[in-house]
């Protein structure tokens, strides 16, 4: 998964690099950098309206989600979601996300003796904890992360945990929370639901996680054991639950890692070989209109000489966005790839001399994260936050 692994690159992906790739120039960059006082961001979403989301650390230190918006007269101005009330600090790679309403998801220490737990905040009613599967009847899994929800703001997935249950250190399971609307004090307030997602059939995969969800319900995410990993997506039922349906995954490659899913259906991702050494970045698209079938991985080319690439960031036009490099990291950037085309890319010009990139939105912005250049350098900062607005072919 992205870094955890050793970095093996083989020749034979030298053979998929086509000659189309490009590095995209004069792109209008946004250099956000970090929040005041701070040493570090990642920016890990963008919403259609250029609110991005992200986590960095505060002046004292510790870990905090946080947002900034592209424009209006906040433009460039970091501002501080708070916690759920723990003290511990630490950070989890893009774990955050936000609709187009500004709702934002995430996870925070709780004062559950520090655990994370996954939250939704809004600017009305500040971080409210989503609670964990101990709640309805997992009692082991007491840790939970919020990882997407979808652009109306309609439902949130993410995972749930035995005790701190970060990425692969303890066993979790995938889930999502759906809302309900009640009335308190004359106002309208909404209560969100969590329930466990269908594994059946897996019972060999120890961690579960859900990572992108779509306006029509579907979901994307995988399972693992530590040799064994199978990406999935799960389809909304009449009766308020999911089906499991495995991806189709590629000759060589029997490892798939979907990441994003977009309305229309297409899931970014990529391939992996067994042993996690060698990684290419691919979609699948929907063979039919109730999307009950997918087709096999459709792989994206990649800058010669690289070792590594992933495709997550998605929009409604087809634009991909991820990250590749090299055993040496000479070479470690943000990138673009288009579902119509899958022999182009662009290597994203952005402010550092590495980065990478979650998200874009339909306005073709692309949040990124990005280290060194001439702001975000030295002993200073380790990393920063910014955008991109992506060219076309």
């Amino acid at each position: 998964m992205r870094k955890l692994f050793s970095i093996v690159f083989s020749a034979v992906l030298l053979l998929i690099a086509g000659g189309q790739g490009t590095w995209a120039q004069n792109n209008k960059v946004w250099e956000l950098g970090t929040y005041p006082g701070g040493t570090w961001a990642v920016l890990g979403d963008i919403n259609n309206f250029g609110l991005g989301v992200g986590q960095g650390d505060l002046p004292d230190g510790s870990t905090h989600s946080l947002g900034v918006s592209l424009f209006g007269p906040r433009a460039g101005k970091w501002f501080d979601l708070g916690t759920l009330g723990g003290t511990a600090t630490g950070w989890e790679e893009g774990v955050i996300s936000l609709s187009d309403t500004g709702m934002i998801v995430g996870h925070s220490a709780s004062r559950d003796n520090d655990r994370a737990h996954a939250f939704v905040w809004t600017e009305k009613s500040g971080m409210v904890d989503l609670g964990t599967l101990a709640d309805i009847g997992y009692p082991t899994y007491n840790s939970s992360y919020a990882y997407g929800v979808n652009k109306q703001g309609t439902l949130i997935v993410g995972w749930s945990g035995v005790e701190e249950s970060c990425i692969t250190c303890a066993p979790t399971l995938p889930t999502v929370w759906t809302p309900s609307v009640r009335w308190k004090n004359g106002q309208a307030v909404t209560r969100w639901t969590m329930q466990k997602l269908d594994t059946d059939g897996y019972d060999e995969m120890i961690w579960w996680f859900a990572w992108g969800v779509n306006d029509s319900g579907q979901i994307v995410g995988e399972g693992l054991n530590g040799q064994e990993q199978v990406g999935v997506v799960w389809t909304p039922l009449k009766n308020g639950k999911w089906k499991l349906t495995r991806l189709p995954v590629a000759s060589g490659y029997p490892v798939s890692e979907p990441f994003k899913i977009n309305d229309r259906g297409e899931i970014s991702g990529d391939l992996e070989l067994v042993d996690f050494s060698g990684w290419i970045p691919a979609y699948w698209k929907p063979l039919d209109p109730l999307r009950k079938t997918y087709s096999a991985p459709v792989v994206l080319a990649m800058p010669e000489g690289v070792a590594i690439c992933y495709a997550e960031g998605i929009n409604e036009l087809g634009d991909m966005t991820g990250e590749c490099w090299n055993e040496d990291y000479t070479f470690d950037r943000p990138m673009h790839w288009i579902t119509k085309d899958p022999a182009f890319f662009q290597v994203l010009t952005s402010p550092g001399d590495w980065g990478w990139s979650f998200s874009v939105n339909n306005s073709r912005i692309a949040a990124v994260t990005y280290g060194g250049g001439i702001k975000c350098s030295g002993d200073t900062y380790i990393s920063c936050g910014g955008a991109v607005q992506l060219q076309s072919k």
